[in-house]
C-alpha cells in the first residue's frame, strides 16, 4: 500500500520526509488497535477491487488516494468521519503539490462513502461499488467482515438495532452496485450475505 502511495504523489513532490511524515499519518490511523474492519487490510481488499476496474477508471491514482484516505478519521461520534477524513486528505494533498483540481475529485470520492449513492461520475460509482464489494465476498470473508463491524462497534447496547437499520437501508436499494461490473460480480450474493447477517440479528 505505500508502494501505491509514493507511487500516486512522486510525481509532484520530491520532499520525502514529507511523503513518510504523512504515510505514518496514515498507517498510525488505520492501526488503531479499536479498529476491527476499518484497517489495513480493508485498504488492501479495496485496492484489488480497484485494480479490476482499472481500465473504466479516468483517474486512476486519484482514485486510489481517496481509497487511501477514505477512513483515516474514525470513531466519530457526531457522524461526521467521511468530512473530517476529507479534511484530512485535502491538507495532506496540498501540501504534497498535488493538483487542486484532483484534491477536489478525491473529496468528491471520500464523501460518497457517506451515502454510496449513484452518482453522475463514472469514477465515482465505481470507488463506491470497490468500497462495496466485501458485502459481495463469500461467506467466510463476509463473516470475518460482520465480526470486526462488530468489533468496532459493539460495545454499544444499540448496536444490534443500528446494524440491522444499516443492512436493510442496504436491501431496500434498488442496485447495491451502482455499476455493472460490480453488480454482475456481487449483487447476488452480497444480497444473501446481508439477509443471512439480519435474520442472525433478529
Amino acid at each position: 500500500m505505500r508502494a501505491v502511495y509514493f507511487s500516486c504523489l512522486e510525481p509532484y513532490t520530491d520532499d520525502t520526509p514529507l511523503l513518510e511524515l504523512c504515510w505514518n499519518e496514515i498507517t498510525a490511523s488505520y492501526s488503531d488497535q479499536r479498529r476491527g474492519y476499518h484497517t489495513l487490510a480493508h485498504l488492501q481488499h479495496f485496492s484489488q477491487q480497484l485494480d479490476l476496474c482499472k481500465h473504466k477508471l479516468s483517474d486512476f491514482p486519484t482514485a486510489n488516494l481517496a481509497m487511501i484516505y477514505h477512513d483515516i478519521v474514525y470513531f466519530m461520534l457526531d457522524g461526521t468521519n467521511e468530512e473530517k477524513s476529507a479534511l484530512v486528505a485535502v491538507d495532506h494533498l496540498r501540501r504534497l503539490n498535488y493538483p487542486s483540481d484532483l484534491i477536489d475529485t478525491c473529496r468528491e470520492m471520500i464523501l460518497a462513502t457517506k451515502t454510496h449513492s449513484v452518482n453522475s461520475s463514472s469514477d465515482i460509482n465505481y470507488f463506491i461499488d470497490a468500497d462495496m464489494s466485501i458485502l459481495g465476498a463469500d461467506k467466510v470473508s463476509y463473516a470475518k467482515y460482520a465480526a470486526g463491524i462488530r468489533k468496532e462497534y459493539g460495545d454499544s447496547i444499540y448496536f444490534d438495532a443500528g446494524r440491522k437499520r444499516v443492512l436493510q437501508s442496504f436491501l431496500a436499494m434498488e442496485k447495491i452496485f451502482k455499476t455493472d461490473f460490480f453488480y454482475e460480480k456481487y449483487e447476488e450474493q452480497a444480497r444473501l450475505n446481508i439477509q443471512s447477517e439480519i435474520d442472525d440479528l433478529s
